[in-house]
């Protein structure tokens, strides 16, 4: 088969981890995958192109037609079995390429738009018919689309995401050499975010809770795990605030697994989500986390068992949280129950291959209640 993947970005986000993990296990299948990014390449572009990808920037235009009418030109030479897009700019696009043209397409959001301005809204409306499926990652995605953007049903597939177990584990002895790299004593309450530093990801607020815990207990450490706009903000926030060092920006890393092992508590307290990949590897690591009440967090953190959720914005219960999973007899009870809840992720990037299958051979159903 020959799949082209369209995506608005290559940094990375959860969006273009995921296309990672997914190229990766479909190129293994000898299935011939191209990807074409709107933006200007970042890491994920090399990590594709290593894994045997080929990946083309389309030129950049102020208006939209330059980009799409590139798009429908890489398409018919590359001649694509399927076009499977991910995020709003990249679905839009491509739908538009597509016109008119007998293409299989599946689409991926990664997240709803209901925060996102009335005209984007409509646009999606507009043009969704054009997609073969549309494969939500998240139950709240799914039926955010059906409900709100009136997707049809037997066109709406929700399939989680997941996280290579090979990859993500509990590993005490990295956790000590992290630690001994790091200068952090044993028993220091490591907070840990992995995620974009963008204004979506609030990590001020973060920010500014740990403060409040660092002041009454002063052997904490916050990380940061990740690159964004937002560095120079939080940066700055950081020297103001005397907390150089007990907050550390590490930027892009590869091995996250490492990093999560080296952590005591996971933090997202993002304004809006589908399913971060960055919890469920944080789970799979056996880490107590708080997060948003946003998408499908609440459903893989069950308060008061596994960590705690919190009301988007909510910096008092946000401090109160974070003071509490400072102790160790709480954070050990919860890492039990983040165990167990861990041994319900799969992961499902291998479904792809087959999914992809029927699609193209029309012998793909969705199943609706």
């Amino acid at each position: 088969m020959r799949i082209l993947y369209v995506i608005s970005s290559t940094q990375t986000g959860g969006a273009e981890k995921f296309l990672a993990s997914l190229a990766k296990v479909i190129i293994q299948k000898w299935h011939q995958v191209r990807v074409i990014c709107l933006k200007p390449l970042g890491p994920i572009a090399k990590l594709l192109q290593t894994q045997g990808a080929e990946v083309t920037q389309l030129p950049a235009g102020k208006l939209p037609g330059k980009q799409i009418r590139a798009l429908r030109k890489e398409i018919e030479q590359f001649k694509p079995d399927l076009i499977h897009a991910m995020l709003f700019r990249a679905i839009e696009y491509t739908r538009l390429a597509c016109a008119g043209k007998d293409i299989k397409l599946i689409t991926t959001p990664h997240f709803d738009f209901s925060k996102r301005p009335f005209l984007y809204r409509v646009a999606d409306c507009l043009l969704k018919e054009k997609d073969t499926l549309t494969i939500a990652e998240s139950v709240s995605t799914g039926n955010y689309l059906i409900k709100k953007q009136h997707y049809r049903k037997d066109k709406v597939y929700i399939l989680p995401n997941g996280v290579d177990k090979n990859r993500f584990y509990k590993d005490t002895s990295l956790r000590k050499a992290m630690r001994d790299k790091y200068g952090f004593h044993v028993k220091t309450t490591v907070f840990i975010c992995v995620a974009r530093l963008a204004e979506v990801k609030e990590p001020l607020l973060l920010l500014k809770a740990f403060r409040n815990v660092q002041m009454r207990n002063p052997d904490v450490k916050l990380m940061y795990v990740g690159e964004g706009e937002e560095r120079a903000v939080l940066e700055g926030y950081t020297q103001r605030s005397n907390l150089s060092k007990d907050v550390v920006f590490v930027g892009e890393q590869d091995d996250i697994n490492a990093f999560l092992n080296m952590a005591d508590v996971f933090v997202l307290p993002s304004k809006e989500e589908s399913l971060p990949l960055a919890l469920l590897e944080a789970l799979q690591v056996g880490l107590p986390c708080i997060v948003s009440r946003a998408g499908d967090m609440p459903l893989w953190v069950e308060h008061g068992k596994n960590g705690y959720v919190i009301p988007v914005g909510d910096l008092t219960l946000l401090s109160c949280f974070m003071s509490e999973l400072s102790k160790p007899d709480i954070r050990d009870m919860m890492a039990k129950q983040t165990i167990k809840k861990s041994n319900q992720i799969i992961n499902n990037f291998e479904k792809y291959s087959s999914l992809y299958q029927q699609v193209i051979s029309n012998s793909f159903h969705v199943k609706t209640n």
